[in-house]
């Protein structure tokens, strides 16, 4: 799940090469912080991960693609905690979920479109996942009165043609450059640690909400009491990309 992809593969061998080159830099960069804030297409449309600030700011995200289990306690638990974030759903479940789709604007959160299906974009054909974006695009329009200004690719995967695709309907496409793992369910402590070992400053980072992550709700609590401990500051993705400037690398 927490991967992405960047690769044109209409080039032949030859910029496969150099796309698994691109890659293997980039793995390294991401190892070698500060920043890999911003993932960079060939023709300038970029994927948000990060900003490049000093100030200990960071923004809440949230995947949702199925299920109901976890997502009204997650937005109890942000609203006791007075946390704004953003939730990234699929067509289909804003269409099965109006109320909460309805109480997540009320609340002050951003909603984002992640697709209609879940389904990684790269395994389809580029009109079929051009239809898929947009479908999800007026599902989340219908809903909740307003068009989404933020995408995120399902699965986090994505190549130029998604970019592109996203660039042409005028979204900021958002990843992640810290991700809890807490769709792995690898233990409520895991799950913070995940996060405290990696997370910088300007940091987007990812959770699930879906119901196959079984921890999340008992994880939240502790994550934003242990980065407020830390000084940290939750944001809107709003803010965070308004409010500094972006780090850029070409992959």
């Amino acid at each position: 799940m927490a991967q992405f992809y960047v690769v044109n593969r209409r080039g032949g061998k030859k910029y496969l090469f150099i796309a698994m080159v691109a890659f293997c830099t980039a793995c390294i960069l991401l190892m070698d912080r500060p920043f890999l804030a911003v993932f960079s297409g060939q023709d300038g449309s970029v994927a948000f991960s990060s900003a490049d600030i000093d100030d200990e700011k960071t923004s809440l995200t949230f995947n949702v693609s199925w299920g109901e289990a976890n997502v009204e306690p997650i937005l109890d638990i942000l609203e006791d905690k007075n946390v704004d974030a953003t939730f990234f759903v699929s067509g289909v479940w804003s269409e099965r979920h109006l109320e909460t789709l309805q109480r997540m604007i009320d609340d002050g959160h951003e909603v984002g479109n992640y697709g209609y299906r879940f389904k990684p974009y790269p395994d389809q054909e580029i009109e079929e996942m051009r239809r898929d974006m947009l479908q999800g695009h007026e599902s989340i329009k219908d809903a909740i009165g307003e068009a989404p200004v933020f995408f995120r690719p399902p699965a986090g995967i994505f190549n130029q043609d998604v970019l592109d695709a996203a660039e042409n309907l005028g979204y900021s496409v958002i990843h992640w450059a810290t991700d809890g793992k807490d769709w792995q369910n690898p233990g409520v402590d895991e799950i913070l640690a995940n996060i405290q070992e990696v997370l910088s400053p300007g940091d987007v980072i990812m959770l699930d909400a879906s119901d196959s992550a079984k921890q999340t709700v008992e994880a939240l609590p502790l994550i934003i009491d242990e980065l407020q401990d830390a000084n940290y500051e939750f944001v809107s993705l709003e803010m965070l990309i308004s409010g500094a400037e972006a780090s850029y690398e070409e992959m």
